[in-house]
């Protein structure tokens, strides 16, 4: 049976392949990015990650937080000791379901659960060594950007760095005084501006733009988002709400298994102790043109024009407008799984309303749990992660 437990103040999660430096922490960064990249953290070389180009390499992770999952992309800089001012140079993107495309967090006693995540080493990488970072904007909970960073040496790549300069620059969130001038929406799988060639898409929707909804942030500010592994509960009043109806994903974000095994494709690992959520995810190698950034992205002010004035209110009027109230089923209490009568559907109770979405082929939502189809959960009380 699967278990999936609402969120609570408990641990994040640790990157555990490629294998990271010195003592990670499961703390995302500080708000005001006074810790980036390394989160203080000493770059002490544990196990020296080998990369060999065209091999096909492990993402996996320690801990029970999934936070609903996300997006993360795995980057690497030519600068042995990185700084605020070192480019990251983004190598594969999962758009979605990263680390696991669940509607919270496991269980806390499950060992090690979210099943790890395949990616090539491309052709763009030139030999020598490199500062690897694994980056993570989580799904559900506050707004938080997750980095850690690791060791690895190329070999089988260029001598040149020609191709290697036109990859693009890992998306930065949620944090400030580094270009993250941007806040995530929360509830979504995240699609990036600019993921690069090599793109795994998975998750279960809905799928925003990165920035998409969620406000801007200045530069030197601060973020609505927790500098440490505190109590997450319910979601910030700040965060923008999930939306009462989920787009449907696109067929590359939740495609069917392929009649006939794919090179680039690399079968999950289940871990033994515990039972995950099973998913299909699809290695996807597109070329992506440069485009202008979107209006709907920036954080500019726009003063308006006389026409758009507002009229005097009464006095006993507010100028201000009533937030609009949550959508969805109501429901009881926030951060408890909600499913639907027959099952198929699942909701976050979020200030007292659930928005209803699938479950994943092959589970069912009983009893304030996700497990799979035809098993009975005899758990009553949830594990708070």
């Amino acid at each position: 049976m699967l278990v999936v437990a609402p969120l609570s103040a408990h641990a994040h999660m640790i990157l555990k392949s490629p294998v990271p430096y010195g003592v990670q922490t499961k703390n995302p960064l500080a708000p005001d990015g006074s810790d980036y990249p390394t989160k203080g953290i000493a770059l002490t070389v544990n196990t020296m990650n080998e990369w060999a180009v065209g091999s096909q390499q492990e993402l996996a992770f320690s801990g029970t937080a999934v936070h609903g999952g996300g997006s993360c992309q795995i980057s690497v800089t030519t600068d042995k000791t990185p700084t605020k001012d070192s480019k990251f140079k983004v190598i594969h993107s999962f758009e979605g379901g990263c680390p696991a495309a669940i509607g919270g967090n496991y269980a806390e006693e499950l060992v090690d659960p979210a099943p790890p995540m395949a990616f090539e080493v491309p052709s763009e990488l030139p030999n020598g060594e490199f500062v690897g970072a694994w980056s993570w904007s989580n799904k559900v909970g506050n707004r938080e950007f997750y980095l850690a960073l690791f060791p690895v040496t190329v070999s089988g790549g260029s001598d040149d760095t020609a191709a290697f300069d036109t990859l693009p620059d890992m998306a930065v969130n949620d944090i400030s005084g580094v270009g993250g001038t941007c806040l995530t929406k929360a509830g979504a799988d995240y699609k990036y501006p600019n993921p690069g060639k090599y793109v795994t898409s998975g998750g279960t929707g809905p799928f925003e733009d990165l920035c998409a909804g969620g406000g801007s942030l200045a530069e030197g500010g601060s973020g609505s988002g927790s500098g440490s592994g505190g109590d997450i509960g319910a979601p910030v009043p700040s965060s923008a709400p999930v939306p009462s109806s989920a787009p449907v994903p696109s067929t590359s974000a939740n495609p069917a298994p392929p009649a006939s095994p794919v090179s680039s494709q690399t079968p999950e690992v289940t871990p033994s102790s515990a039972p995950v959520v099973e998913s299909t995810l699809r290695t996807i190698k597109t070329v992506t043109a440069p485009m202008a950034p979107l209006p709907s992205k920036t954080g500019g002010v726009f003063a308006p024009s006389a026409s758009s004035a507002p009229a005097p209110l009464p006095t006993n009027q507010s100028s201000t407008a009533p937030a609009p109230a949550p959508t969805g089923a109501s429901c009881s209490p926030d951060g408890s799984i909600v499913c639907s009568e027959d099952g198929t559907k699942f909701g976050i109770c979020n200030f007292s309303k659930a928005v209803m979405m699938p479950v994943a082929s092959g589970t069912e939502c009983s009893n304030g749990a996700i497990q799979r189809r035809g098993e009975y959960s005899h758990r009553n009380q949830r594990t708070a992660i």
